[in-house]
C-alpha cells in the first residue's frame, strides 16, 4: 500500500467532457491538476469518471464482466472455476493452476494493489468534496458516487482476501494504516455495507447522466455485495461473535438486504431484452447482449461500457475470430444445459429427437444420452443459450478459394441441421451457388443478424468444419461424404483441445483488425439477469424461494431464452442424477440457471467459493467432444501423446488401442488429466488468495493468510 501512496499522483489525464450522454463517449480535454480538479461540480465530475475505468478495463481482481480485450474475453475468472477451459495448455497436463496445485504467493499482485489506488482516488475527493462552487444535491452527489467507487474497491479486496485494511480517508506518510494488521472481514462487511446504504439514499438521480451511477446501479451492486457475503458466511461457517459485540450487520441481515434491494429493482425494471426483430437466432436476446451495437435504452442494462468507432473500441469479438483464441468449453460444462423442454439430461422425462435434413425438422425419437453421443445429438433441441455461447457444429465445401464457400448438402443435408438456424455468412452468388465472406478488416459489414455460419477470420477465410481441434491429421475433408462426423483441422483458427469453441462475443458484423481494437459493441456491466438470479438465490436461502418467486425471475430469462419453464413442485430428489447429492434439488436448479446466464462472465468463480463449493467444479476432469466413429479413416494416433486420443472413462487417462476397441470404437476426446487420480486437485487455502510478499515486507504487521503461512 506504500508503494501505492508514493506513486500515485494527481496529475492524470482524464480524458473527459461535461456534455456528452455516455462517460465513455467523452473525448480528452486537459490535463487535470490538485488546482484544477475540485473547482466545480463539472470539473469534479470528471474527475471522478477515471474511476470508471474498474468497469472497462483488464481488472481481473473485480467480479463480473470486466472487460479483458484478448484472448479469454470476460471470462477470466470462469477459467479459475473450470467452467470453461483456457486450452493453452499442453496435452496431457492439468489446465486449471488450481486443481494443479500450482498456485503460489506472488511477489506482487495486482489484485491487492489495484483495489487501494482507486480507493485513493475515491478518497482525493472525498478530501476536497467542500471545495467546489456547487449546490447541496451536486455535493451529494458527487460525494455518493465517490463513495461508491471506494465501496466497491473494498468489495474487491473482500471478495479476494476476507481481512483487509479499511481505508476511509486520504492517507499519509505517516498514516497509521500503512503499517496496521488487517481489519477482519465482518468489519470491512460491515463498512461496506453502510457506505453503499448511504449512497443509495443520497446519490441525486436528477443530476446521474445517462449510462453513470444513480441508485439503480448502486443498488444492483448492493443486491451483488450482500448475496455473496451472505452466502459466503454461511457456507464458511463464519464466527459472526464480532458482529453482535461490535453492532456489525449479520448474515441473515445481509441476505435480507439482498432479498429487498432486489426485488424493488426487478419491480422497476420488469422486462427483459429480447433482441432484434430480424434476427432468427433462437434465445436472440440472451447473446445479442453482448453483439450489440448499442445498448442505450435496451430493458434492463442499468450500467454499461460504451465503445465508439475512432475512440473508444475494443477486440473481444475480433480474438474470437483467430488463432490466438483460447477459450473453450469442457464437457462437463456443456452437460449442465438442460434441454429445450427445461429438463436435465438424464432426467427420466426427458426427450430425445431426430433431425430429418429433408424437412428441416425434429420429431421425437429413439433414446440416445445427450452425454455421449455425437456432437450433432449434444446440440440438439438443447438450451439455445448453449448455441449462443458455443459454436455448433456444421460443414462446408469449399468453393475455390479461401473465402467462397458451398453448402454440402450431402447425405441429405445431415450436416446442414445448424448451418439453417443461423444466417449465412457472406454474399450469395445465386448463378454458382456459392458465398463470398468479405474481408471483416476492411469495414463494419452490419446485418440484422448477430451471428452467422460458416464461421470465418478477420480476412474473410471460411472454417470448413465444427468441431475443429488443436491438432494435425485429424479425419480429412473428403470423410463427409460418407456420413462420418469429423473433427477436422485444416485451419489455422478457432480452434480449441475440447472441440467446443466459444463464440461469445463472434458478431458478424463487428470490423475486425489483426493488429488494433476495431469493434464497437456495447458490453453490458449492471444488469438486471444477474438481479433476477441474486434475488431468486436468496429467497430460497431465506427459506422463501416458491413458484411465484420463480416466475418472477429463472421463468423470465428461461421465457427469453425459448426453454422449459421451471416447475418448482417438480423438482424432487430424482430430477437431476447429476445432481451433486449434497446439494438440495432446487437449490441446484437455482446454481445452474445462474451458470447458465452469466456464463463467460466471470462471476462462476466467487459464486463456486461462496457456496464453498469449489472442489466440485475444479477437480472436474476436462475433456471434449462425443466420437461415435473412431475408425481406421480417423487418423487420430498424433491428435495427443500417440495414443488414440480418446478418454478411457475408467482410467480416467487416455485409452489404448485394445482398450478403445473395447469400447466399441467410440468415446470423448482425451486432453487433460484428471486432477484427483494426478494426486493434486483443489486445496481449501485457495479459497482466499495469498497476501503478495512485498506487501509483506513493507508493513511488519500485516500476517499471511492463516492457510498460506
Amino acid at each position: 500500500m506504500k508503494k501505492i501512496l508514493q506513486t500515485l499522483t494527481i496529475a492524470v489525464t482524464l480524458g473527459l467532457t461535461g456534455c456528452n450522454d455516455s462517460y465513455l463517449e467523452r473525448l480528452p480535454t486537459t490535463e487535470v491538476t490538485e488546482a484544477t480538479a475540485f473547482t466545480s461540480f463539472t470539473t469534479c465530475s470528471n474527475y471522478l469518471t477515471n474511476l470508471y475505468q474498474m468497469f472497462s478495463g483488464g481488472y481481473t481482481s473485480f467480479q463480473g464482466p470486466a472487460m479483458v480485450s484478448g484472448a479469454l474475453g470476460t471470462s477470466t475468472r470462469d477459467i479459475y472455476s473450470g467452467i470453461l477451459t483456457n486450452y493453452g495448455s499442453g496435452v496431457g497436463n492439468i489446465p486449471n493452476s488450481y486443481a494443479d496445485q500450482t498456485v503460489t504467493i506472488p511477489t506482487s499482485d495486482g489484485t491487492y494493489s489495484n483495489p487501494y489506488t482507486w480507493i485513493r482516488w475515491a478518497n482525493i475527493m472525498l478530501e476536497h468534496i467542500n471545495e467546489p462552487s456547487c449546490t447541496d444535491q451536486e455535493r451529494l452527489h458527487l460525494e455518493a458516487v465517490a463513495r461508491f467507487f471506494r465501496a466497491y474497491a473494498h468489495y474487491s479486496l473482500l471478495i479476494n482476501y476476507g481481512d483487509a485494511i479499511y481505508v476511509d480517508h486520504l492517507l499519509s506518510d505517516a498514516s497509521e494504516e500503512l503499517t496496521k494488521s488487517r481489519d477482519s472481514r465482518l468489519y470491512v462487511a460491515d463498512q461496506i455495507y453502510k457506505e453503499l446504504d448511504w449512497c443509495i439514499k443520497n446519490v441525486q438521480d436528477q443530476l446521474a447522466e445517462p449510462n453513470m451511477l444513480n441508485s439503480d446501479v448502486m443498488k444492483a451492486f448492493m443486491s451483488r455485495f450482500t448475496l455473496f457475503e451472505g452466502t459466503w458466511r454461511k457456507y464458511h461457517n463464519v464466527n459472526e461473535t464480532e458482529c453482535s459485540s461490535k453492532g456489525y450487520i449479520t448474515g441473515a441481515e445481509l441476505l435480507q438486504a439482498c432479498a429487498t434491494v432486489s426485488k424493488e429493482l426487478i419491480t422497476k425494471h420488469p422486462n427483459l431484452y429480447k433482441g432484434n426483430s430480424q434476427d432468427i437466432h433462437p434465445g436472440k436476446g440472451w447473446g445479442e447482449m453482448w453483439t450489440t451495437e448499442d445498448l442505450q435504452g435496451v430493458p434492463g442494462v442499468l450500467l454499461y461500457v460504451k465503445y465508439v468507432e475512432n475512440y473508444k473500441m475494443h477486440r473481444l469479438g475480433h480474438f474470437e475470430h483467430i488463432g490466438s483464441a483460447s477459450l473453450e468449453m469442457p464437457q462437463s460444462t456443456v452437460d449442465l444445459y438442460l434441454t429445450k423442454e427445461g429438463l436435465p439430461i438424464h432426467n427420466r422425462n426427458v426427450k430425445h429427437y431426430d433431425y430429418d435434413p429433408v424437412s428441416k425438422s425434429y420429431t421425437e425419437g429413439a433414446d440416445y444420452d445427450y452425454a455421449n453421443c455425437n456432437v450433432y445429438r449434444t446440440f440438439r433441441m438443447r438450451d439455445p443459450r448453449m448455441w449462443q455461447t458455443v459454436m455448433p457444429p456444421y460443414h462446408i465445401i469449399g468453393g475455390g478459394d479461401a473465402n467462397t464457400y458451398r453448402m454440402d448438402e450431402s447425405c441429405d443435408g445431415i450436416w446442414m441441421e445448424y448451418l439453417n438456424q443461423f444466417a449465412p455468412r457472406g454474399i450469395y452468388n445465386a448463378a454458382e451457388g456459392t458465398y463470398r465472406i468479405p474481408n471483416w478488416a476492411s469495414g463494419y459489414h452490419l446485418t440484422p443478424y448477430h451471428k452467422a455460419l460458416p464461421s470465418s477470420n478477420w480476412a474473410g477465410n471460411y472454417l470448413r468444419n465444427v468441431p475443429t481441434v488443436q491438432t494435425s491429421n485429424f479425419q480429412n475433408n473428403e470423410s463427409a461424404a460418407a456420413g462420418i462426423q469429423l473433427i477436422y483441422s485444416g485451419s489455422g483458427f478457432q480452434r480449441g483441445k475440447s472441440g467446443y469453441f466459444v463464440w461469445k462475443h463472434h458478431a458478424s458484423w463487428d470490423k475486425q483488425d489483426q493488429n488494433h481494437p476495431m469493434e464497437v459493441s456495447d458490453k453490458p456491466v449492471f444488469k438486471i439477469e444477474e438481479v433476477m438470479l441474486n434475488y431468486a438465490e436468496v429467497m430460497f436461502e431465506l427459506g422463501k424461494f416458491d413458484q411465484s418467486v420463480a416466475d418472477l425471475t429463472i421463468n423470465k430469462l428461461r421465457d427469453r431464452a425459448e426453454v422449459g419453464l421451471m416447475r418448482v413442485s417438480e423438482i424432487g430428489s430424482d430430477f437431476d442424477p447429476d445432481r451433486d447429492p449434497s446439494v438440495e434439488p432446487v437449490l441446484w436448479e437455482i446454481r445452474r440457471e445462474r451458470l447458465i446466464e452469466l456464463m463467460g462472465e466471470s462471476f462462476s468463480w466467487e459464486d463456486v467459493r461462496r457456496w464453498k463449493k469449489a472442489d466440485y467444479f475444479v477437480n472436474k476432469q476436462h475433456y471434449g467432444v462425443y466420437l461415435d466413429n473412431v475408425t481406421g479413416t480417423f487418423n487420430n494416433k498424433k491428435a495427443t501423446t500417440g495414443g488414440t486420443g480418446i478418454l478411457n472413462p475408467d482410467t480416467k487417462k487416455e485409452a489404448s488401442d485394445a482398450e478403445l476397441a473395447a469400447m466399441g470404437n467410440c468415446g470423448h476426446l482425451y486432453y487433460y488429466l484428471d486432477p484427483v487420480s494426478a494426486g493434486k486437485g483443489w486445496l481449501d487455502k485457495y479459497y482466499l488468495r495469498p497476501i503478495p510478499s512485498d506487501e509483506l515486507l513493507l508493513n511488519d504487521n500485516l500476517e499471511q493468510q492463516e492457510a498460506w503461512k
